[in-house]
């Protein structure tokens, strides 16, 4: 509008729009003290600026010197708040910097020195135009970023309304140009709230036909002349209009709110019902288990009740690798991708989740980017799935269990929260306390049983030593008396098989009480090391692969060394032995992993041979899987007595979908601060 024709105007019927206008403000405050939100604040900051040139309008102060460079500042302003309240893009860089920022400053400056010095010289004059050019470029860089609107949209506004306001500026119509910056902003405002809401609502509409009227005093200049009535009667609509997009913007924060409130309450409906679903879930600890849960009827479950279609839980096996126990809505190649990669991960590179260093933020939640943990070529990659929200299984104590992966959410466009990730986190934590309980049961279980046994032989060993030795007595005296050669050979025998009999009883008087040991600082590292060397050669000339990984600085333990060589060669050879049965196509391969928690050192030693037929029965006495006549049964149980009379655990595990390991778990020495110094990572 004008400045002459503010002079000649009576300026009073602004008062009752400025009163109503002053009312609302004081609302948006209001809604502003209440959500704290930056779309609100950008609204009352123009709503304010608003009234501002809308005081000014009606006083005389406002239509020359100061307060017209007030006035116009405040119109252009007013109009930014609104655009960027909606579109808040930034400029990249060093630091980040709204577009609305980069935009008011040279648009402020113009106003400013074309409202004090409306007829400029020609330095003025060219401050002016740098200050509109550099306003239009920022214009149309920021509608060349992605936002609601289509780039091309963007763009064609920008250029044409910025290439017509440069023009009007050459010739020197300041006026003009402020009016059609307005505008154009106020058009772009009006289409950006029918873009961003996308809804019939009475708020949008009356927000954005208040913004479309509010902007079209530029088209109507050229319909009706300044002296006619309609003229006059349009300029008080177009000032009615302001307090119509006022309310329109006022219907929409209470739209908002309804909205938000609705769809909490269906939220919380939902996660009620979700962990409804997952208290029917029978998860109880069994010492009798592997893994002592059902797995893919839990991701099941997640994938009916959940808002993800796709679930799959990875659990840290003895072998310290990550495998896929559990599944549900994806094909078998995408189980099989995830198995693969789940093999690859160590405790020490998947606590980068824990981190979130390779993650992404989606909203308040985190999505882990498997790019990271992905081989070259990878077909995760090629089956599309490089990101997944993930949840762990873990305590801070004991580390990472597992991690349950989730994709293919339902209903995307509604955004997820983190209520809706709330039940799955308390499934995780139940299922890591049942997994916990449940090795601690298989422990206790073993531990009781061998107890017993330990009892029983005792009492067997006491009972039938006294009467082996005097058959062994016997045998000698008659082999010592003058008896024929056949004699003498069939006591040979009696005497050879006694012999083995007492080495059984004094094996079963392990169970009973400790034999008394020299223990000393060793390096479980080096005993590896040298174990390697030794039985590699060995074992590819039978086809078996031995890879051995160990982690850097591991700590000593107290121990005694023959002994624990002597654990490591028994459970090896059981395991050469069992894969030397398996199949010929199948990949023979013996894994020793040796890690290090703060107080203790963990060995285990894996194969992929066909498992352990009763996981729970490895370590009873006499209990074996080899034909009659090829061994005792004694050699696990032997190694069980060796490890918990140093104060260790020693548990047995078959691996999915096929092999077994066993777990040795040493406490460390802490009267000694030596590590090992093999390097980083000793591999063969």
């Amino acid at each position: 509008m004008s400045s002459p024709l503010l002079g000649a105007m009576d300026e009073y019927y602004r008062v009752p729009t400025l009163a109503l206008l002053s009312i609302l403000v004081a609302v948006f405050a209001a809604l502003y003290a209440r959500s704290r939100t930056p779309r609100t604040l950008l609204w009352l900051i123009g709503w304010t600026l608003a009234i501002t040139r809308l005081a000014l309008q009606a006083s005389a102060h406002g239509r020359h010197g100061v307060g017209l460079a007030v006035s116009n500042t405040a119109m252009a302003l007013a109009a930014l708040m609104l655009l960027g309240s909606l579109s808040p893009i930034f400029i990249k860089g060093k630091t980040e910097v709204l577009h609305l920022v980069g935009l008011a400053l040279p648009l402020t400056l113009f106003s400013v020195l074309t409202s004090l010095h409306p007829s400029p010289g020609i330095f003025l004059r060219i401050i002016d135009c740098v200050s509109l050019i550099a306003a239009v470029v920022v214009a149309v860089h920021w509608s060349a970023q992605k936002h609601y609107l289509p780039r091309w949209f963007a763009l064609s506004v920008a250029l044409s309304l910025g290439g017509l306001c440069i023009y009007l500026a050459l010739i020197g119509e300041y006026d003009l140009v402020l009016r059609l910056a307005h505008s154009g902003i106020s058009l772009m405002t009006a289409v950006l709230v029918l873009v961003t809401y996308r809804r019939w609502s009475p708020g949008v509409i009356f927000t954005a036909a208040g913004l479309l009227i509010w902007s079209s005093p530029m088209v109507v200049d050229f319909l009706l002349h300044q002296g006619d009535p309609l003229w006059l009667l349009y300029l008080r609509a177009v000032n009615l209009m302001k307090v119509v997009t006022a309310v329109g913007m006022i219907v929409l924060v209470t739209e908002d709110e309804l909205i938000r409130n609705e769809t909490a309450q269906k939220r919380d409906r939902r996660v009620r019902a979700e962990m409804e679903q997952y208290s029917k879930l029978t998860v109880l600890a069994s010492p009798n288990r592997d893994f002592g849960t059902d797995f893919d009827h839990v991701c099941e479950v997640i994938s009916e009740a959940s808002r993800f279609a796709q679930a799959a839980i990875l659990l840290r096996s003895v072998d310290q690798q990550f495998r896929l126990v559990g599944r549900a809505g994806m094909e078998g190649a995408l189980a099989g991708a995830l198995d693969a990669m789940g093999q690859r991960l160590t405790p020490e590179n998947l606590e980068v989740f824990r981190n979130r260093n390779h993650s992404v933020e989606n909203g308040s939640n985190a999505v882990l980017d498997l790019r990271p943990f992905m081989a070259p070529g990878d077909d995760l990659e090629q089956l599309g799935f490089v990101r997944a929200h993930a949840i762990p299984m873990g305590t801070p104590g004991a580390g990472l269990h597992g991690v349950l992966l989730l994709n293919g959410l339902k209903a995307p466009d509604e955004s997820l929260a983190s209520e809706d990730l709330l039940p799955l986190e308390l499934l995780m934590a139940r299922l890591t306390a049942v997994h916990e309980n449940n090795l601690l049961l298989r422990r206790v279980a073993q531990s009781e049983k061998l107890a017993g046994l330990g009892q029983l032989a005792g009492g067997v060993a006491h009972e039938l030593n006294n009467p082996l030795t005097v058959v062994m007595g016997y045998a000698e005296l008659i082999e010592e008396s003058g008896v024929d050669d056949a004699t003498r050979r069939n006591v040979a025998v009696i005497r050879s098989e006694s012999q083995r009999m007492k080495h059984t009883i004094e094996s079963l008087t392990r169970f009973w009480k400790s034999s008394p040991s020299e223990q000393t600082s060793i390096s479980v590292e080096q005993i590896l090391i040298d174990i390697g060397m030794l039985r590699k050669p060995e074992l590819e000339r039978v086809g078996i692969e031995l890879e051995v990984v160990i982690t850097r600085n591991l700590p000593r333990i107290r121990a005694n060394g023959d002994q624990m060589r002597q654990v490591f060669l028994q459970i090896i050879s059981n395991a050469a032995t069992a894969l030397q049965g398996s199949p010929t196509t199948q990949e023979k391969k013996i894994r020793i992993s040796a890690t290090a928690t703060p107080d203790r050192v963990q060995v285990a030693i894996s194969d992929t041979g066909p498992g352990f037929p009763h996981p729970n029965r490895v370590f009873d006495p006499f209990f074996t899987t080899k034909k009659p006549g090829e061994g005792t049964g004694l050699g696990l149980s032997l190694c069980y007595s060796i490890v918990r009379e140093h104060g260790g655990e020693i548990s047995a595990f078959n691996l999915q979908p096929h092999g077994a390991a066993v777990a040795i778990e040493m406490p460390v020495d802490v009267a000694t601060n030596e590590v090992s110094v093999a390097g980083e990572v000793f591999s063969q």
